[in-house]
């Protein structure tokens, strides 16, 4: 590819060539420029823990691995690349050329929505390994697009937030995982964020993109990507430092662009420069020689599995074990219960979200390793009652036809579930005003009120059997309609007497809303049904008692559905949905010893910690989280997680209460630097577990700690640190050894941190 030299092509461009490089194709594909041989087939694929595909819902199936927080919690670097070195196989399985991962936003609050994508509070854990992630990823020719710059820590009307920071908490905190990570890894991508700082918004700050990031940092061979339309203007974004508008050409087509460019040199000269930043790309995954696009494929290969299963055990982390009770013996008789011990939750929602190969859950993965084993289901703790995904006669999901306003069909379609979404590629003859009719059928296995919900940020009717029962009206204010991010907010649900047996046929009639995904809080053209049957949780809870009982020990699954830890929205508080605490509470007052497994992706109120046997962290594992946490609770893996944020006792003792997620579109970083553990060890505040905690089923010890290099320790120099680690126990284990740095005796003009990590 010696003649396919990005700056040189740049400069032989016409600007209309050069502009049509700068916005997306349609939403996972870059323009080409056809009359110098550079094809348009460059694909991009959500992550960041797995290749999804063009689809949003449904789709070719994929390989799901450990979500970020559940990654991070291994410590562990040659994890971390070894998952990327996988990922890029899956990326070429989606013909896609560019990962968009991985995440290295700061779990600054616990209760962020999208914590579960990022590796941790600390910033140095996250940019270690964030940058193992990028190796491994781009060693086998995938590029990394490393995200969200910068301060994208929340979800709550993202974007319009402004985050107010000072500058040395922007740079210690929020910009050293990047920092890292370019040092470290080079990443060949990385995206903006939806939010302002200071004021501005990212994409249009300069001095960030380019004076911080290309200049002072030197990346220079690195392409900078808006979020999906987080671009809000022409000449600004470009100027600033956005190479590429993605999803499509909102700001950057129509003519804006080149209009702009033509009026101004110094636009031109930067149009010029952010299409060779996207040359570069292009010519990274092959220049004119790119391989045109295949169908997307299926890889699901048993030694793929098993790493997966691997890489979530790894990141489970044991934070009680009262009296060894683990790990359990196979022969013993053992009670499984949760509304999460018969549902896989392999990750969170909203871009994280894929449609995985296999999803195997704890119930699954317990009853193939133990023998005598006894169920009890949960009672129900989704934030919205789960979509429809197959019919009586057991086909799968429903039919939706599209209607213009004229009455005409244009196309009639089949969905893998009752979740209608613009992310999913509407027809393209569709008139503005145009419906959508959703059929399907329902036959409950039982007689009682059972419930049916609609969440729309349009105009959706619901009706059974030609009756109308509910329905949701058209609201331009309704905020960042994302996947399923804030559908709880833009419900309508209704209750209705059915008998066991009974065929009852169901219509949504869906009237499309106006284009408001250019406004500042963009909502989308689309419409969910859900349904449950009706579940008596107080008989639900009492059963599982008695079968607890009955076992002697009790593993009980808890956690958040992708409905409720998700991009796109906050939660209020750290409990658990339902009543799944009281469900806890109720085993706990039981005779059996009960052990707890937590599958989230952030911290949670444990109010009946004391009265429990043993509680593993499991996070988001992937899609072979019932094996992973089979692993632990069998011994046939020994616990070496740690945890990678503080779990509070209270919320107000977290460092961002009162400050998040913002008030007036204005969020203050008022802790400053004192992030996480910084601000519980630096004010003495006593927390639920710190930061690095976990357990092992063994025991170990560190000593004859060495340092080479101290004397002339300064900026720009290291030191080499050796210590011995004993592993004191009967059984094998991993250790994870951490150095923390202490504040010198030197006063210092600034406050620092009683501890920060290093390595």
């Amino acid at each position: 590819m010696s003649d396919f030299d990005p700056d040189q092509l740049a400069q032989e461009l016409t600007i209309e060539e050069a502009c049509t490089l700068l916005h997306g194709k349609d939403f996972w594909r870059l323009n080409g420029v056809p009359r110098l041989g550079i094809p348009s087939g460059f694909k991009v694929s959500d992550g960041p823990n797995g290749a999804r595909g063009q689809d949003f819902l449904g789709g070719v199936t994929a390989s799901c691995f450990p979500a970020g927080s559940c990654l991070g919690a291994s410590f562990d670097v040659e994890l971390a690349r070894e998952v990327g070195k996988a990922l890029a196989r899956e990326t070429r399985s989606k013909s896609a050329c560019m990962l968009l991962g991985p995440t290295v936003n700061i779990h600054r609050s616990p209760l962020g929505g999208r914590n579960f994508e990022s590796f941790s509070e600390d910033p140095v854990l996250t940019g270690l390994m964030a940058s193992a992630y990028i190796q491994g990823l781009q060693s086998d020719g995938i590029s990394a697009t490393i995200k969200h710059f910068v301060c994208n820590d929340s979800e709550t009307d993202r974007r319009t937030m402004s985050v107010v920071v000072e500058e040395r908490t922007l740079r210690e905190i929020y910009l050293r995982p990047f920092q890292i990570a370019f040092a470290k890894a080079s990443p060949w991508g990385m995206m903006t964020s939806y939010n302002k700082v200071n004021g501005t918004y990212v994409g249009e700050q300069e001095r960030l993109l380019q004076s911080v990031v290309r200049e002072e940092w030197g990346v220079k061979d690195m392409m900078i990507v808006s979020d999906w339309w987080a671009v809000y203007s022409t000449t600004e974004a470009v100027l600033g430092g956005i190479d590429l508008e993605m999803p499509d050409s909102h700001f950057r087509g129509g003519g804006k662009l080149i209009e702009a460019a033509k009026g101004s040199k110094k636009v031109e000269a930067a149009v010029r420069r952010s299409a060779a930043k996207v040359l570069g790309l292009i010519k990274r995954a092959g220049g004119r020689n790119l391989q045109p696009e295949l169908p997307e494929r299926a890889e699901d290969l048993p030694e793929v599995r098993n790493f997966i299963r691997r890489a979530g055990a790894e990141g489970a982390v044991l934070l009680k074990n009262k009296d060894s009770i683990l790990p359990l013996s196979k022969a013993m008789p053992i009670a499984v219960t949760g509304a999460f011990a018969s549902v896989a939750l392999a990750h969170g929602g909203g871009s994280a979200s894929l449609n995985a190969h296999r999803k195997v859950s704890p119930l699954d993965g317990i009853r193939d390793y133990f023998t005598h084993i006894h169920y009890a289901p949960g009672a129900p703790a989704d934030l919205l009652l789960p979509v429809v995904s197959s019919t009586p006669e057991g086909e799968t999901g429903c039919v939706v036809e599209f209607v213009n306003p004229d009455g005409v069909l244009v196309e009639t379609r089949h969905l893998s579930s009752s979740y209608l979404s613009a992310l999913d590629r509407y027809p393209k003859d569709l008139q503005p005003g145009w419906t959508a009719i959703m059929r399907l059928k329902l036959r409950p296995a039982t007689s009682g009120r059972h419930s049916l919900q609609i969440s729309s940020p349009a105009e959706a009717i619901l009706s059974i059997d030609g009756r109308e029962l509910c329905r949701t009206e058209e609201n331009p204010a309704r905020r960042d309609y994302f996947l399923q991010a804030v559908l709880h907010k833009i419900a309508a649900t209704a209750e209705i007497d059915m008998v066991a047996g009974q065929t009852y046929d169901v219509s949504i009639k869906y009237t499309s809303n106006e284009d408001y995904l250019y406004a500042t809080n963009y909502t989308l053209n689309g419409v969910r049904f859900g349904f449950r049957e009706s579940v008596d949780e107080d008989a639900v809870i009492s059963q599982a008692v008695r079968v607890a009982e009955e076992a002697g020990t009790c593993v009980v699954c808890v956690g958040h559905s992708s409905d409720y830890e998700t991009e796109g929205f906050d939660r209020d508080d750290l409990r658990l949905l339902g009543r799944q605490d009281d469900l806890i509470q109720a085993l706990a007052e039981s005779s059996a010893k009960v052990i707890v497994c937590v599958f989230t992706g952030c911290p949670i109120a444990m109010p009946w910690l004391d009265n429990v046997d043993a509680v593993i962290q499991c996070g988001y594992a992937g899609q072979e989280l019932g094996y992973a946490v089979t692993d632990i609770l069998s011994g046939v893996k020994n616990p070496s997680g740690r945890l990678v944020v503080t779990y509070p006792k209270r919320l107000e003792d977290n460092p961002s209460h009162g400050n998040f997620p913002g008030e007036g579109e204005r969020v203050v970083y008022a802790e400053g630097t004192f992030v996480g553990y910084r601000h519980y060890v630096s004010r003495g505040v006593v927390s639920q577990f710190p930061f690095g905690f976990g357990l092992s089923y063994t025991s170990f010890s560190v000593d004859k700690l060495s340092v080479e290099g101290f004397d002339s320790f300064g900026p720009g120099r290291t030191c080499t640190l050796t210590v011995r680690v004993t592993n004191n126990g009967s059984v094998s284990g991993r250790h994870v050894v951490l150095l923390f740095v202490l504040p010198g005796d030197t006063a210092s003009p600034v406050t620092r941190s009683a501890i920060s990590l290093e390595a």
